[in-house]
């Protein structure tokens, strides 16, 4: 004949499989168990700390030729992808451009709470902020003041040439280096929109 456990047993069997997962996740919550991944799971290089910026003297470009607009009330509170464009955007430059626009439209359902602004060297280039429109429409053709944007992107990764993810606080969070695979941005991207609430 087979032993039974005792209901008393049992009992303290099943509490102590519903405990133990919250006490070892409280440890863990206040740091008394000191556990760290070895890697993390961004793709992208990640600020620390996050750099603040402002998008306040950032205006958008009017395409059609009009007077620019502040940025702010566009870019503020969403999750935007800023990309310096030079004034002489070459084929590898705007393939980069291009690819741009395939994250925004991957966000599928979500894109309302993400921006694609490309800060424009030159702005008197009417042929070139004619061709990024043709290359996307909700790009946000975006100026400002020779420093201050430029400096802060630069603080974050040392040059021009890279793309940065700004969070709905405006801080600077993540870089991609220029060549970069796309597919890293829109990966951390997509997790970010699963996961956050800063922009709600």
């Amino acid at each position: 004949m087979k032993k039974r456990l005792s209901p008393r047993i049992l009992l303290v069997i099943i509490a102590a499989m519903f405990l133990l997962p919250l006490l070892l996740a409280w440890f863990m919550y206040t740091g008394a168990i000191d556990y760290k991944p070895a890697s993390t799971r961004t793709l992208g290089e990640l600020v620390e700390p996050p750099l603040p910026l402002s998008w306040e003297n950032i205006y958008l470009v009017n395409p059609a030729g009009g007077d620019p607009m502040p940025a702010p009330d566009e870019l503020e509170r969403h999750w935007v992808v800023l990309r310096p464009v030079p004034a002489a955007c070459g084929e590898s430059c705007e393939q980069e451009v291009i690819q741009l626009r395939q994250i925004h439209r991957a966000a599928g359902r979500n894109q309302s709470r993400v921006r694609i602004a490309l800060l424009l060297e030159d702005t008197s280039a009417a042929a070139d902020i004619s061709r990024m429109q043709e290359i996307y429409t909700e790009f946000n053709l975006i100026t400002g003041p020779a420093g201050s944007l430029r400096d802060i992107m630069r603080q974050a990764s040392g040059d021009l040439s890279s793309t940065y993810l700004v969070d709905p606080l405006g801080n600077i969070m993540m870089v991609y280096a220029s060549g970069a695979d796309p597919n890293h941005l829109k990966k951390d991207l997509k997790r970010l929109l699963t996961w956050s609430k800063l922009d709600e």
